[in-house]
């Protein structure tokens, strides 16, 4: 993992052999980071950099996907109601999910916002989705 972000620790079996893992010492980031791999993928299979530098730049990556949400629901950037951001890594790529918010997109599981690198591409509506784990 780069320097600085710590190490994996297994949290985790959701439905269907998913395996959740996560970083060592969360509340050194303020944010809860999840890896979801599928049955058969391991962690060498998540761009571990990517991960690191997602951290690193935290603060500038939620701004970024409280923008995009705002843009792409059409809401003022001071009315986007969204909060409790948390990092979803998976083997192919990313998203910044709020787990909280005023929209009516954020019941029940929050809205997630995918992101190529750095770079937010699409709303993740999150209403159909299931919990992972218990």
């Amino acid at each position: 993992m780069p320097e600085g972000a710590g190490s994996l620790v297994h949290v985790a079996d959701g439905p269907g052999g998913l395996s959740v893992w996560g970083v060592a010492e969360p509340e050194r980031w303020g944010v809860e980071v999840h890896v979801m791999l599928e049955a058969g993928e391991d962690v060498g299979a998540v761009d571990l950099r990517l991960l690191g530098e997602v951290l690193a730049r935290l603060d500038d990556v939620v701004a970024q996907a409280r923008r995009f949400v705002g843009v792409e629901l059409g809401v003022p950037e001071e009315r986007v109601a969204v909060d409790a951001p948390e990092v979803d890594v998976y083997a192919d790529g990313w998203m910044l999910r709020f787990t909280e918010g005023d929209l009516p997109i954020c019941e029940p599981y929050g809205v997630g916002v995918v992101f190529e690198g750095l770079r937010p591409v699409r709303l993740e509506d999150l209403r159909e989705a299931g919990p992972i784990g218990d």
